[in-house]
């Protein structure tokens, strides 16, 4: 999924929560994690952003911003 300024959040919700995922930064960095949830603006001063962690628990872990991500890839756990 390409993420840009119209992509809504719930998308992203319904697309990816549960999933590895690569993440395709703007600036051309990938980064392999599992989503957990999504994080709205209104709860954060930041911007939309999507939970992760690295090791595919359920424990919470970090947050990417949809600002800085370019695209969006369902992967394998491998």
């Amino acid at each position: 999924m390409k993420i840009n300024d119209k992509t809504n959040i719930y998308d992203v919700d319904k697309a990816f929560v549960g999933e590895w995922v690569n993440v395709t930064f703007k600036s051309g960095e990938v980064k392999k994690v599992f989503v957990l949830d999504i994080d709205i603006e209104p709860d954060n001063d930041i911007g939309d952003a999507i939970i992760y962690n690295t090791t595919g628990s359920l424990n919470y872990g970090n947050d990417i911003y949809l600002k800085d991500v370019d695209q969006i890839e369902v992967t394998s756990k491998d």
